[in-house]
């Protein structure tokens, strides 16, 4: 069964070979070169439109590529960046859960003396209205000049 189709395929071929395809008497006639020229003309010219039009086409294809490439890359690196800060973000969460800890450590130590001072007051009967430790040695005045009051620091710096 496929021979069927080749066959018809094949006189076919050869019916369009010899109506169309055989050689003709060339005539001198000088309206028909003309037309001629003019069709090649445009046949030339309509060529070069679609080859211009198809490399147009193509360029903004691959400008559109070229730019679906760079998005990606840009989002590769935006990816990356935003993964960089929630790391460094971690990180941060982490120290200030360590200042929270050391804090709260320094509050309790410091609670702690001062009860251990209240304690001590109560019993040597000192009052309660002194807010500052006197010096016991009359040198610690003599070489200052002037009396210069306790600075208590939990951790922060001075102000």
């Amino acid at each position: 069964m496929p021979r069927v189709p080749r066959i018809i395929a094949a006189t076919l071929a050869l019916a369009f070979g010899t109506v169309f395809l055989a050689p003709k008497p060339v005539s001198a006639d000088g309206a028909a070169s003309t037309r001629n020229i003019i069709f090649g003309a445009a046949a030339v010219g309509g060529a070069l439109l679609i080859i211009n039009h198809n490399k147009q086409v193509h360029a903004k294809y691959a400008a559109y590529d070229q730019r679906q490439a760079q998005l990606s890359a840009e989002n590769a690196n935006m990816q990356a960046a935003y993964t960089s800060e929630q790391s460094a973000y971690n990180h941060e969460v982490a120290l200030v859960n360590e200042y929270k800890k050391e804090v709260a450590y320094q509050h309790q130590v410091v609670t702690s003396q001062q009860q251990q001072i209240a304690q001590l007051r109560g019993q040597a009967g000192v009052s309660h209205s002194m807010s500052f430790a006197q010096p016991t040695q009359p040198t610690a005045v003599a070489h200052s000049g002037h009396m210069q009051p306790q600075v208590v620091s939990y951790g922060w710096g001075s102000f």
